[in-house]
């Protein structure tokens, strides 16, 4: 979710330093997570390689902790957002579950109007309002609970959705990046799309084929914009920060990182979850890897006019 530029100011001072201009990093990790804030609150996953699962570590006011709530065997999928009275809580999905914990109360709590006998996840929060993913019949299905009311939202026409991989909910509305098949046995596409009504609305689009393989990075809305990174694990060529305005649809870019695993706007720079190959996570066992997964703020961001093959991608 969007965050407040102050946050910065905090989580410089929990360093020990005053904004600047290079990157700073905040927390080291055993194990590749995500992570977000808003307010002056940021959560992330921190692997346990001892007990082999995940505990939600949050920092508030810079002052990190680990709440009292139940580890994952997998990642945290979660979200940092403005609750009912605007306060920052996090909204997470464990074991097939949607939960909501709240910073100021230190108190969890399950979201049973929404958390079935099925599996739900990637929640995102705004207000009152909650978006998320519903696995039914092994396919996933958006989600928008709003006024009491649980409605589906939809998705690609004339094309078959292999997954959704990040859920935004925020005051310009909702975002979602679904995958989906290119052609069969041939590649796939991910779309980041502005949900209106019963319509998307095409923000942008990467392919992936062959060894290549193009991602949509965790879309954070800031003002009137959205801000997001793609990826592309393969060639390693096209990796970048964007901006896209949501007025004008003007896009602007800024060089990136293929080891971005997650990206929320801070006012002037990213908070950034980065991997590197020595952080090989629980997934392979590897007990030569070494703990150089990275929650960072990057360098100030300076933007420039996009590619026009970037452009190109902002076009249904």
């Amino acid at each position: 979710m969007k965050p407040l530029a102050a946050l910065i100011a905090l989580l410089a001072l929990a360093i020990g330093a005053a904004p600047a201009a290079a990157e700073q990093r905040l927390a080291v990790e055993a194990a590749r997570f995500t992570a977000d804030a808003f307010g002056d609150v940021v959560a992330w996953s921190s692997y346990d390689p001892v007990a082999r699962n995940y505990r939600l570590r949050l920092q508030r006011g810079g002052v990190a902790f680990d709440p009292a709530v139940a580890p994952s065997g997998q990642p945290f999928d979660l979200d940092v957002g403005p609750g009912p009275n605007g306060a920052p809580v996090v909204v997470y999905s464990r074991r097939g579950d949607i939960f909501q914990y709240d910073p100021a109360a230190a108190a969890e709590q399950p979201l049973a109007e929404v958390n079935t006998q099925g599996t739900e996840l990637h929640p995102s929060i705004h207000r009152n309002a909650l978006a998320f993913v519903r696995r039914i019949g092994g396919r996933p299905v958006l989600y928008l609970r709003a006024g009491g009311d649980t409605k589906r939202r939809p998705r690609p026409r004339f094309k078959e959705t292999l997954a959704v991989e990040d859920v935004e909910l925020s005051a310009r509305g909702l975002f979602v990046v679904y995958r989906t098949d290119v052609a069969r046995s041939f590649g796939t596409r991910a779309t980041l799309y502005r949900v209106d009504g019963k319509r998307l609305r095409h923000v942008f689009a990467v392919g992936s084929s062959g060894a290549n393989f193009g991602r949509i990075v965790s879309p954070s809305v800031a003002g009137r914009s959205i801000y997001f990174a793609r990826t592309n694990e393969g060639s390693g060529q096209g990796n970048r920060f964007f901006r896209y305005d949501l007025r004008t649809k003007r896009l602007v870019a800024a060089r990136g990182t293929s080891r971005a695993q997650s990206v929320t706007w801070l006012g002037d720079r990213f908070l950034l979850s980065r991997t590197s190959s020595g952080c090989a996570g629980p997934p392979l066992r590897d007990p030569t890897a070494t703990p150089t997964c990275e929650l960072l703020l990057t360098d100030p961001i300076a933007f420039r006019p996009a590619s026009r093959a970037d452009v190109r991608r902002t076009r249904p």
